[in-house]
Parts: structure tokens; C-alpha cells; sequence
């Protein structure tokens, strides 16, 4: 009987031996690495590039909605050149022929490009919004190929404010108005900037002082909008965006556009006071910085490692394409902005580099050579 024992004892330790051994072979397999494995050494990332499901098809209708001074031109400059590179139809002004942006004129065919190939009519459909434009949904729906996907960005209210106020040089109305709160809360004066965010989507000043429409709005929006994006955790919300689409780490590589040379610091005092002030952002604002970190965590372990895979990928291309800084006035001498150049050749270090302007007169070229091809002097291949 001893012997028996013994000897059972002897085959039930050697299964759960190969077992042991077998769950640690899975866990260290190619598929699943650990953060830790990732490496990456003078700007070249030392582990594979996480691999996209093969039955994933890359999105290419899209409505990206901005909101001013959010960060808003380096994630439009990706957008462009996917588009462009995809041979994919903008709705872009013709008038405005500067950056081809709509703004608050009503969206009509009367003022937009004609699509690749065609002419503007009832009919015509695109494939990219990425202009400004007032948030409409069923007029932009009536312009877009089927069921696009929608996205926006937003930016912690403090900084926003102090980037809105600065860069439209409305400063002093700014902190009156503020003051003029703090002093009497029951205080409703309109002032730029304020739940400047919100009022993008529609909702009227008078309507972001109302708490119950502002979460109600908020929730709408949360189910209109496939991804609210946050600038200040810009390379993790691209992550989310990369998988949403089904694009590659390539098609969101970027370079930081449109950043002012200097900045005002931003003191506690500030930042609470625009918390009150500003409170339709604030919320706004909270409730998708707490989506995306949700949605981050339900993306798993392997966020971590497309993450730290895409910022490696960042440093490869800054190296590769050795962009410099010069700077431009952005409305006056007194505020300037850093603009890239690069002594790279490749037509993709080139397209880093590329502003909103820069994209506009391709694109315009490309979906309306008659006119656009002798003004801004391209010559464009379809």
C-alpha cells in the first residue's frame, strides 16, 4: 500500500510540474509580453510592433469635430494625411482658402470642394470632416458617405482658458469676468471663453449655467460621439483612436503642432477659480477624462505595450526625419508659435511637417484642380 501511495504521489507531482510549466511558457510567449520586455535603445523600439486583427478593416469615414485651442491641428494634420495618402474625399471651404475651415457659416455645396472626381450636388458624399464646423449632425450626416465614425478632443478647462484668453488676446475681459463671478456667483455675463468648450457643441451660454442640461448634454454626446479624446494624455487617447479606426501605429505618428513659444503659468488659484467659473467645462471636461481611462482599462494589459510601442516609434521617426524649430507670429510679434522644418527628404518626414494650410492647398488642388492648381502653384497626381 506504501508503495501504491508513493507511487501516485510521484505522478500527480509531475503533472502539476508540466502544468507549471506551461503557464509560464503561455505567459512569456511572443503574444503576451510584459511591459518590462519592451525596450527602447537610441530612439528604435527592440520589440515587434502589436499586430492589428486580421479582421479589422481600416475606417475611412470619419467627422472629427474640434473645439478651439485644444490640440485640435496635430490630431487634424493626422486625419489629412490619412485622407490623403488614402486618395479619400474632405469637406473643406472654398473660400476660405487659407486652411479651407467653415466655421459658423452654414455648411452647404455652395461653399465646399467637390469631392475627387466630381462635381457638388445633393448627391455628393465625403469621406473626411475634419475642418471647423458647427456641430450639427444631421446636416454633416447629409455630407458624409454612411455611418461615419465621430470624434472630438477636449483639454483641461484651466489651460484652455488660459490658451483661448492669450491667443485671441481677450485676456483682460477674461479675468473680469471671472472676478465679476467669484465677487456675485448669481452673475451670468457672457464672456469668451467661458464653457467655451461646451458652447461647441451647440448649447447656448445661457444653457451651460443650467447644471441639469449640461449633464443632459453631456450624456447625449457620450452616445453621438464614438471617442472624446484628451489632450493632455494625447499619445494614450491615439492609442484608443489607432484601434478604433483599425489604422496602423504609422498612420498616427505625429509632430506637436501649433504650440505657442511661451505660456502664462497657471497658479492653484486659477485653476479653482476657472473650475467655478467655468463649471459647464469642468464637468464636461471630467466626465470624458473618466471615459478615456475607463475605456483604457477595458482595453487591458496591452495597451501598456502598444503604448510604450508607439512611443518608440515617435522618437524613431524625430531621429529619422531630425525636424528643427523656428517660430512664426501667430497674430502679433508678441505671440509666436513653434513651426518644424525638416532636412529629410522623405515625403513622409515632409508630411510631418506639413501645417493645416499646407494640407489644405493639396487636398484643395487634388478635389478641384481648375481652380486651385494654378493659385497654389501644386502640381497634384491623383
Amino acid at each position: 500500500m506504501s508503495y501504491i501511495k508513493c507511487f501516485v504521489l510521484t505522478i500527480l507531482t509531475s503533472l502539476l510540474l508540466i502544468g507549471t510549466i506551461g503557464t509560464w511558457y503561455s505567459r512569456f510567449s511572443s503574444n503576451s509580453l510584459p511591459l518590462s520586455v519592451s525596450r527602447v535603445v537610441d530612439g528604435t523600439s527592440k520589440t515587434p510592433a502589436p499586430t492589428t486583427p486580421s479582421t479589422c478593416q481600416p475606417a475611412g469615414i470619419i467627422v472629427f469635430i474640434k473645439t478651439h485651442k485644444t490640440g485640435i491641428t496635430s490630431l487634424h494634420c493626422i486625419f489629412c494625411r490619412y485622407g490623403y495618402a488614402n486618395k479619400l474625399s474632405f469637406v473643406f471651404s472654398t473660400r476660405n482658402t487659407i486652411n479651407g475651415h467653415i466655421r459658423k457659416v452654414h455648411l452647404s455645396q455652395s461653399i465646399i470642394l467637390p469631392p475627387i472626381g466630381g462635381v457638388v450636388n445633393s448627391s455628393s458624399k465625403y469621406n473626411i470632416l475634419t475642418g471647423h464646423v458647427s456641430y450639427q449632425r444631421k446636416t454633416i450626416n447629409s455630407f458624409m458617405e454612411d455611418n461615419p465614425i465621430y470624434v472630438t478632443i477636449l483639454r483641461e478647462p484651466a489651460t484652455h482658458v488660459e490658451s483661448h484668453m492669450n491667443f485671441f488676446s481677450h485676456r483682460k475681459e477674461v479675468m473680469a469676468s471671472m472676478q465679476a463671478f467669484l465677487e456675485k456667483p448669481q452673475s451670468s455675463k457672457k464672456s469668451a471663453g467661458r464653457n467655451n468648450q461646451l458652447r461647441e457643441f451647440g448649447l447656448s451660454f445661457e444653457s451651460t449655467l443650467n447644471e441639469t442640461i449640461v449633464n443632459e448634454t453631456i450624456m447625449r454626446l457620450d452616445k453621438e460621439f464614438d471617442l472624446v479624446l484628451i489632450l493632455e494624455y494625447f499619445d494614450e487617447s491615439l492609442i484608443l483612436l489607432k484601434n478604433l479606426l483599425c489604422w496602423s501605429f504609422e498612420d498616427i505618428v505625429y509632430l506637436a503642432q501649433n504650440q505657442r513659444t511661451t505660456r502664462e503659468t497657471i497658479t492653484d488659484t486659477f485653476r479653482h477659480n476657472v473650475y467655478k467659473w467655468s463649471n459647464a467645462d469642468y464637468l464636461f471636461y471630467n466626465y470624458f477624462n473618466r471615459t478615456l481611462w475607463r475605456k483604457i482599462r477595458q482595453f487591458g494589459p496591452r495597451f501598456e505595450v502598444e503604448l510604450a510601442h508607439f512611443r518608440g516609434l515617435l522618437k524613431v521617426h524625430n531621429n529619422q526625419c531630425r525636424p528643427f524649430q523656428t517660430t512664426s507670429s501667430i497674430i502679433n510679434s508678441n505671440l509666436t508659435r513653434l513651426v518644424y522644418k525638416t532636412r529629410n527628404n522623405t515625403q513622409l518626414c515632409q508630411q510631418l511637417t506639413y501645417r493645416s494650410g499646407d494640407w489644405y492647398r493639396h487636398i484643395a488642388v487634388r478635389q478641384d484642380p481648375n481652380k486651385f492648381a494654378k493659385k497654389f502653384k501644386i502640381d497634384e497626381q491623383i
